[in-house]
């Protein structure tokens, strides 16, 4: 695992081979041994990762690192993006964010990135405020780079140290070598609909408490039921 420390913002853009996504939709889980994570947008696209169980310890590690690169730069970032940018709708500020990270010029950080770790397909980088997940296989079909801000990792904390675990006790538990497995994992994840089915919501307790309140209201308004026969003449 290698990790390249945030470098200065260059202009330009360039991501010859490799298919690059800017995160706002990721899902973690743990299959066959391994982390995996599905990290996309709303508009389809869409990054499947594996992390066996071996890998893990370092990951981890290099992920605790790069968030804290990360974050000193990442609020002057969004600020510079939000003031400078015209944002149009509810969706506005996504885009804006979107193009505006696509625009830096991560090809050269990847590049520095490579010449430290040459053999190296799993690299967290930091740039610009945010986290860059640099991956080949067998982490992901082909090459792809996909970029978090560090706070997205941060909501999801105690979900991943849960799928670390959950994926070592299967590691524990199988013969297979862990790269085969993983294939497994990738295979099981790629094959799943994106975006994912919206999940039906519980509500709240105030929610509950005002429906609860309003059928009381409803109901005792209501004129009571009759039973049995009407007399009639």
């Amino acid at each position: 695992m290698a990790k390249r420390k945030k470098t200065r913002r260059q202009p330009g853009a360039g991501f010859t081979g490799r298919r690059t996504v800017v995160v706002d939709m990721l899902e973690i889980g743990s299959a066959h041994g391994s982390v995996t994570m599905r990290a996309g947008r709303d508009d389809g696209q869409l990054v499947c990762i594996v992390l066996p169980a071996p890998v893990l310890p370092s990951f981890m590690e290099s992920l605790h690192h790069a968030r804290l690169d990360a974050e000193e730069e990442y609020w002057h970032v969004i600020q510079h993006i939000t003031t400078s940018t015209p944002v149009n709708g509810p969706g506005g500020v996504p885009r804006a964010v979107e193009k505006w990270l696509l625009a830096q010029n991560w090809s050269s950080v990847l590049a520095v990135a490579g010449e430290e770790a040459p053999t190296d397909s799993l690299a967290l980088i930091t740039h610009v405020g945010h986290i860059g997940l640099r991956l080949a296989p067998p982490y992901t079909a082909g090459k792809a780079l996909a970029i978090f801000d560090p706070l997205q990792f941060q909501r999801v904390e105690l979900k991943l140290l849960h799928a670390c675990h959950a994926a070592h006790e299967q590691a524990v538990n199988s013969s297979a070598h862990p790269m085969e497995t993983a294939a497994l994992a990738l295979r099981d994840i790629s094959s799943r609909p994106w975006p994912p089915p919206a999940q039906p919501t519980l509500p709240t307790q105030e929610q509950a408490v005002a429906y609860m309140q309003g059928e009381v209201t409803r109901r005792s308004s209501a004129a009571p039921p009759t039973c049995g026969r009407t007399a009639t003449r």
